[in-house]
């Protein structure tokens, strides 16, 4: 019975290392790891809209009051600014840590970074219509499929525009010559 039971910890240990190791390798590229991170920023957007639901008794079904629908409205917004702030910080630190290593986290990269999320918007809800509306898909597709659109944007404009750094040395003060 004792052998069952180290047996069943060694293959536990096993697999909690092979996880590991399937983790390390595909985080290894950093597309993988922005969709990682991306993954994580979907959970706390979701998180956060239904803790807001819940702490504030919002009734979304079809008898919901004039303020229930205003809040279904803006509640969204709140846990979309956390998870941008949350993938600013994480793709800045750890998918971008090798092009950021010498700039800090700043307002200017956020405010970039927040600007691509924004635009990125235009493809998601623009794929996700076509898929809804020409494609006859359901709903919970065609929202997987325009994230999926959005994200391509998202990664190409992180990676092209918000944390591109030229190589540029330090900048150097030259004295002035007073003769």
């Amino acid at each position: 019975m004792v052998r069952i039971s180290f047996e069943k910890e060694r293959q536990m240990k096993e697999f909690f290392k092979n996880l590991k190791n399937v983790f390390d390798a595909l985080t290894k590229f950093q597309f993988m790891r922005f969709c990682v991170t991306g993954s994580l920023g979907v959970i706390t957007d979701a998180v956060i809209y239904h803790v807001f639901l819940w702490l504030l008794h919002v009734n979304a079904g079809r008898d919901r009051t004039t303020a229930d629908t205003i809040l279904l409205f803006i509640l969204p917004v709140f846990g979309y600014l956390a998870a941008v702030i949350q993938n600013y910080l994480i793709n800045h630190l750890w998918t971008f840590g090798k092009e950021t290593e010498s700039h800090r986290v700043s307002f200017q990269l956020f405010f970039k970074f927040f600007a691509v999320s924004l635009f990125s918007l235009i493809p998601r809800y623009a794929f996700y219509t076509f898929l809804l509306i020409f494609n006859n898909i359901t709903p919970d597709l065609a929202n997987i499929g325009g994230i999926a659109a959005g994200m391509f944007t998202n990664f190409f404009g992180s990676k092209f525009v918000v944390f591109r750094f030229r190589n540029e040395g330090p900048k150097q003060i030259e004295a002035k010559d007073e003769n």
